[in-house]
């Protein structure tokens, strides 16, 4: 490729000679041996001036394709990594990143099978990858960055991907019910105790402040379960300071908590439709909802609860709270 070097000239400002030969050298050596005369395009003018050398071949042409590809997941990332910086993950599952860079590098950035001329096919008994050789991992810089954004995204929005399936295992070890997002099974683990007794103190307090009722009138075991259930989804790094976190909400959500009684408590409206509202507790899942919802409804399934007491109460809570009537919030 030749570059006008006097923008005055009435020419084209690129031009293109194509050229056949055993090699780079050869091609350009035979170009400039047409051009490089009086009155060529590279003559004692100096009109254009060899700016670029480009080998067209098949496997040129493959790098140049990975070239581009590597550019546009370059420009991805810069974008789409604004939407969770700030949400370094600290210490990745090695093995996890591993198996995602392998599948971001077989399907976004090299497409083709690179397994040594030994093109893997999916298995449809075990959604894993079989060939004639043993099993090859692969790996790649954007394979690798594309990965941690995954895990990334996924935990800012409150989800967790576990490495939970290795080579060879069956996909489905540990199935996801109904296909909603698994918890964070390295996270949601049973509350201490004692963290439990005292959400359940600020629970009760608020909860008999807007109802009116007591501890005499509640359902203490069931009452112990849904807060038990609630906490699980919080991260282990902001349990020490939940406490603190709930009592603050419930002082600013007051009013709409008092609204969700008036309309589904005993005397109210539609008495009878959420079963969980007789539970001081439901406090708790109502912040729960407002935080991390997903992770909530996976763990609450998971525990053998009732999936629509737990829906009703986020529609509820989510949409009828309002100042009007079913205006939502």
């Amino acid at each position: 490729m030749a570059q006008r070097t006097d923008p005055a000239h009435p020419g084209a400002a690129l031009l293109t000679n194509y050229a056949y030969g055993r090699s780079v050298e050869e091609a350009l050596a035979k170009v400039r041996e047409a051009l490089e005369k009086p009155g060529g395009l590279y003559g004692d003018q100096g009109l254009y001036r060899v700016v670029e050398v480009v080998e067209e071949s098949l496997d040129s042409a493959l790098r140049q394709q990975e070239d581009a590809r590597r550019r546009y997941l370059t420009t991805i990332l810069e974008n789409a990594t604004a939407t969770v910086r700030g949400r370094e993950l600290e210490n990745p599952d090695a093995d996890l990143v591993s198996r995602l860079d392998d599948f971001f590098t077989r399907a976004v950035t090299f497409p083709d099978p690179h397994t040594n001329g030994v093109h893997p096919r999916p298995d449809q008994a075990t959604f894993g990858w079989t060939s004639e050789q043993p099993y090859i991992e692969h790996a790649s810089d954007p394979g690798r960055a594309l990965a941690l954004f995954l895990l990334a995204y996924l935990d800012h929005y409150g989800l967790y991907l576990g490495a939970a399936v290795r080579a060879g295992d069956h996909p489905d070890a540990q199935p996801v019910s109904g296909g909603r997002p698994s918890a964070r099974e390295a996270e949601g683990g049973e509350a201490a105790r004692e963290l439990v007794e005292r959400v359940l103190d600020i629970c009760g307090q608020h909860y008999a402040a807007v109802t009116g009722t007591n501890s005499d009138q509640w359902d203490q075991e069931s009452d112990r379960e849904v807060v038990g259930i609630a906490l699980r989804t919080v991260p282990m790094t902001e349990r020490d300071t939940y406490p603190q976190t709930l009592e603050t909400y419930l002082h600013e959500h007051r009013a709409l908590l008092k609204r969700l009684w008036q309309r589904y408590g005993p005397d109210g409206m539609f008495a009878g439709e959420l079963v969980l509202v007789d539970l001081p507790g439901c406090f708790a899942l109502c912040e729960r909802i407002d935080s991390s919802p997903l992770w909530l409804e996976g763990v609450w399934v998971r525990e053998g609860q009732e999936e629509n007491a737990l829906e009703r109460l986020k529609n509820a809570w989510l949409y009828d709270t309002g100042e009007g009537e079913g205006d939502g919030r």
